[in-house]
């Protein structure tokens, strides 16, 4: 080893490639001439030495780049923050205008996402498999070129189908024998559908849940959001599903295995879906409510306001809703500024605690009314980035 260490030293100095120093260490640790048969020593040496040098393997997303490059498997490509007037037309005449031909007949090659509108949500998918990322230059600035697998063709014509349903599917969830059947999972690959979901569900939890009962999240550009909502069979499945569905790891891409690496996935009850009329407009432009349920069934709005009351909670106003999932009552209270709300919320998460209720169980949770756009909108309030924020106040915690 001191051998090594010397040449090391002056290998240093004559500033040579790692993979000629390593080379030049190697020849230095075995022994000049043994003339046949080596000595004990000499032998241990070497052992000790060799193994001491443990060779690097690349990463698993090096290796998987290396063995099946996404341009070899390329079926298609994918335009993202595409305008929305666009249609198929445009895109055609642009693609044409980089010098890209799609045939005879190029609509049936273009594959654009629609709301239940009819409206365009800026992303569509172009059937080509050769690489061409130079046609992203005749598309408007900020266009986005992203070439996809045969995978993820099918994720993108599922999330076609998911976003044209999106209303169906959330009005199905807010039923009210649904309230607690509902499972949050988050932090889902973007590939991910439901098939995938369902099949980790019962692999793991034990729960077989119909693909159609699993509901994914778009974010503004028709993008699939990282969280979805499972409606399970019961509310004991729902729980098991939460106790087993923490910090999770599944592979990040579900038809390559674990080529490309993990995941975590984690579960709770931080969702609640409710449709009602008395609902639709009770929140109305007001982000100073709090909604709070488990409450005896004949409680009045009276009683649980002198409750709130001794209790140091001092709502504006209270509305009563009935809960047909466990015969309950919830109440719906508003208060006068962000930072009574934000201190009330801090108030019944104590409550909570001290009642000594399990972590499954919602007990308060902040009520924010669906994104709904109209046909004669222009332009949607919940794409406004200067309302994103719900904090009107400063709050020291």
């Amino acid at each position: 080893m001191l051998a090594a260490r010397r040449a090391c030293v002056a290998l240093g100095r004559q500033r040579l490639s790692p993979r000629q120093l390593c080379r030049s260490v190697e020849r230095s640790l075995v022994p000049a001439a043994f003339n046949g048969q080596p000595s004990a020593a000499a032998v241990g040496g070497w052992a000790r030495a060799s193994a001491s040098l443990v060779p690097l393997r690349p990463s698993s997303f090096r290796e998987s780049q290396e063995q099946v490059a996404l341009s070899e498997r390329q079926e298609a490509f994918v335009l993202e923050r595409l305008p929305r007037d666009w249609d198929e037309e445009d895109i055609c005449r642009c693609l044409h205008g980089a010098g890209l031909d799609l045939g005879d007949k190029p609509r049936q090659r273009v594959l654009l996402m629609r709301t239940r509108l009819g409206v365009s949500i800026g992303r569509a998918m172009v059937k080509v498999r050769d690489h061409v990322p130079h046609v992203n230059q005749a598309f408007p600035d900020g266009t986005i070129y992203r070439p996809v697998d045969i995978h993820d063709i099918e994720a993108f014509v599922e999330q076609c189908e998911r976003l044209l349903r999106l209303s169906d599917d959330l009005r199905r969830l807010a039923r009210p024998e649904n309230l607690f059947r509902v499972v949050t999972i988050t932090e889902v690959p973007e590939n991910y559908g439901r098939r995938d979901v369902a099949s980790v569900v019962e692999k793991h939890c034990g729960v077989t849940v119909d693909p159609r009962d699993i509901v994914f999240r778009f974010k503004r550009w028709g993008r699939q959001s990282d969280t979805c909502y499972v409606l399970c069979p019961t509310e004991q499945a729902a729980d098991h599903c939460v106790a087993q569905i923490q910090e999770l790891a599944v592979p990040k891409r579900a038809a390559y295995g674990t080529l490309f690496g993990a995941a975590f996935l984690w579960s709770s009850r931080a969702t609640l879906f409710m449709s009602h009329p008395d609902l639709d407009f009770l929140l109305q432009d007001s982000k100073f409510w709090i909604f709070t349920t488990g409450w005896q069934e004949d409680m009045t709005v009276e009683e649980f306001l002198l409750l709130m009351n001794q209790m140091s909670f001092f709502p504006r106003k209270a509305v009563r809703h009935p809960i047909q999932a466990d015969s309950s009552s919830a109440f719906f209270m508003q208060f006068d500024s962000m930072f009574w709300t934000k201190h009330a919320m801090r108030r019944l998460r104590r409550l909570k605690w001290r009642w000594r209720m399990r972590q499954s169980i919602t007990f308060f949770a902040y009520p924010r009314r669906i994104d709904i756009h109209r046909a004669h909108e222009d332009r949607y309030d919940d794409e406004d980035s200067a309302a994103d924020s719900d904090i009107d106040e400063p709050v020291d915690y």
